[in-house]
This record gives structure tokens, C-alpha cells and sequence, in this order.
């Protein structure tokens, strides 16, 4: 991380981001006693990793690194005295962090500098982070009524989250294979305006590339 600067930051981003999609999704098809700790720690490292991926504000910053305590801390509590109090607040603390990183992230992406590698894996990082804050919505729904969607099992946040994070992705690339569905009206609210956003979003970052590429081509013309 020591060689970390503005033309590499968003593949930490990112690859924070896949390692904690691969854990869940090994938790999930290889169940341990270990497993739940595993996922915790590495959401606790991709946590930590984007605070120092995204170069966040000093003050920010230490909101952040609070937030990771508060994660931290919670994680251990829950392992000792589970309570669905508890669960709702880890989840929270995760929905709290995927969109803060969105609208860090959106800003470098989408409205500053010119199109370069770093810029373009910034864009798929922003779209894993749509999915993965869908995919903390499904599972609150999940948590509070079991019911809410057909095809998932809910055991615990952990083992469950590889299996929402699928759909969400499935939801959002607008695919729809139609092995999970929403079984009540707020459920498929959620469904659906998912899916209108990562229409939206396509639109939007084609469009915004394009605009920065040919702002940075009048730019060159202008300095000669």
C-alpha cells in the first residue's frame, strides 16, 4: 500500500471488493465453524484498505476508522451474544460503508481527469458497490421476514451473503434467472428499482468516460 497513489488507488478498491465476494462465496459452498470469523475479518480488511484506497479527508478519515472499531467490536460481541439487534447493526455499519465509498469513489470517477486504466477499473468498482448495497438491503428484508424472497435460506449474515450478492448482481445486470424472487411488495420495490439503477447507471458512466475523454483531448489542443 506504501506505492499507493492516484493512478493505482482504485485496484486496492477493487480487489478488496472481490476478495470479499470470493470469501463469502467459499463460506457459503464450504460451511466451517471458522467461517462467520473469516468473512468478518476480511470485511474488516476491505474496510481498512478502502479508507487508504480512497484518500479520504483527515476528518473523514477518522469517522471511517471509527466506523472499522465499531465494526470490529460488534462482530466479536455477536459471536458471544447473538441477537438479531446486533446482526441489524453490523449490517448497518456494512450499508453505511458501501455507500459512503460509492459517493467517494463517484466523484474521482465520473467528474475528475482524464481516462486511464485506474479510471476504468474506479467504474467496476463502483458497480460491485450498487450490488453489494442491494445486497445489504435483501438481507435486512431477509432478516426480518425470512419469507421476503424464495430460493434463500437465511442461517446467519455470513453464509447467506454470497447467495444475495448473487442475486443482487443477477438484479442489477437486469438478467433475471428467475431461481430467487421477492414474495412481498417491499421486497419487489427494492427488486425493481434496483434494476432501474444499474440501467441508469450504464447510461450514466458511458456517457460521463465519453465526456471526460474529449475534455481531455480539447484540453491537449488548448496547450499547444
Amino acid at each position: 500500500m506504501k506505492h499507493l497513489t492516484h493512478k493505482n488507488n482504485f485496484f486496492y478498491l477493487f480487489s478488496s471488493l472481490l476478495v470479499f465476494l470470493f470469501t463469502a462465496a467459499l463460506i457459503a459452498q464450504f460451511p466451517s465453524d471458522w467461517g462467520e470469523d473469516i468473512l468478518s475479518m476480511v470485511a474488516l480488511a476491505m474496510i481498512l484498505i478502502s479508507i487508504k484506497s480512497l484518500k479520504i479527508e483527515k476528518s473523514w478519515r477518522w469517522a471511517a476508522l471509527v466506523l472499522g472499531f465499531l465494526f470490529f467490536a460488534i462482530i466479536v460481541f455477536v459471536k458471544y451474544f447473538e441477537h438479531h439487534l446486533l446482526v441489524y447493526t453490523v449490517l448497518a455499519l456494512l450499508f453505511i460503508y458501501f455507500t459512503a465509498a460509492f459517493l467517494l469513489a463517484v466523484k474521482h470517477v465520473l467528474f475528475e481527469g482524464d481516462i486511464d486504466e485506474n479510471k476504468i477499473i474506479g467504474s467496476l468498482s463502483l458497480y460491485l458497490l450498487i450490488g453489494l448495497i442491494w445486497s445489504v438491503i435483501y438481507l435486512f428484508l431477509l432478516i426480518a421476514d425470512p419469507s421476503s424472497f424464495s430460493g434463500v435460506e437465511i442461517t446467519n449474515w455470513q453464509e447467506s451473503f454470497s447467495r444475495v450478492a448473487y442475486y443482487s448482481f443477477v438484479t442489477l445486470t437486469t438478467l433475471g434467472y428467475g431461481d430467487i424472487l421477492p414474495t412481498n411488495h417491499i421486497a419487489e420495490f427494492f427488486v425493481y428499482l434496483e434494476a432501474v439503477f444499474g440501467v441508469f447507471y450504464m447510461a450514466i458512466i458511458v456517457s460521463s468516460l465519453i465526456a471526460l475523454r474529449l475534455d481531455a483531448i480539447q484540453q491537449k489542443r488548448k496547450g499547444r
